[in-house]
C-alpha cells in the first residue's frame, strides 16, 4: 500500500487553507468599503446612530481582514464624530481614543482626534478630562491643534436631552 496519496494530500491542504483565507480577507476589507460608504450616506442625511453603527462596524471589518491601521484609525475617528452627533459621548470617547492609539501605530496623524476628544470634553463642560489631554500632547502641540480649528469640528445635530 502507497502512503503517496496522502503525503500529497497533505502538502496541498495548506494552500487550499492559504488560498480560502485570502478570498475571506478580501470579502471582509469590500464589506467594510461599503459599511464605510453606508455611513457617509447616513451622515449625511444627519442620521449619527446609523452612521456611528456603519463605522464601527466597518472598523471591526478592517481588522478582520487585517486591513490597514490607518485606515481602522480613520473609521474610527468618523465613529466617533458620528457618535458625538448622536450624543453617545462614551462611545464618541471610545472611538476617538481607538483612533489615537491606532494612529500612533500607522504613519496617520492622532492630530485630528486629539482635537475632536478635547472639543468632546470641552462640548460636555469636561474642563478637567480636556486638560488631560492637552497635558498629555504636550504644550507645542496642543497650541498647534488650534491650525485644526477651522478644519473639522464635531457634527452638531439635536442638542442633546432633547426628546426626538
Amino acid at each position: 500500500m502507497s502512503t503517496l496519496p496522502p503525503i500529497r494530500s497533505c502538502l496541498v491542504l495548506p494552500f487550499i487553507l492559504m488560498a480560502l483565507n485570502a478570498c475571506s480577507t478580501q470579502i471582509e476589507l469590500r464589506t467594510a468599503a461599503e459599511q464605510e460608504q453606508f455611513a457617509r450616506e447616513a451622515a449625511s442625511r444627519g442620521d449619527w446612530a446609523q452612521a456611528m453603527r456603519s463605522y464601527a462596524a466597518a472598523a471591526d471589518n478592517v481588522e478582520l481582514g487585517q486591513g490597514d491601521l490607518a485606515w481602522r484609525a480613520r473609521l474610527h475617528h468618523q465613529a466617533g464624530r458620528t457618535a458625538s452627533g448622536a450624543c453617545r459621548y462614551d462611545a464618541a470617547e471610545f472611538h476617538f481614543r481607538e483612533a489615537i492609539a491606532l494612529a500612533k501605530h500607522s504613519t496617520q496623524s492622532s492630530a485630528l482626534s486629539y482635537k475632536a476628544l478635547i472639543d468632546l470634553y470641552d462640548r460636555q463642560g469636561k474642563a478637567t478630562q480636556a486638560l488631560a489631554v492637552r497635558n498629555e500632547l504636550g504644550w507645542h502641540q496642543a497650541q498647534a491643534l488650534g491650525a485644526f480649528a477651522d478644519l473639522e469640528s464635531l457634527p452638531v445635530g439635536k442638542p442633546c436631552g432633547v426628546p426626538r
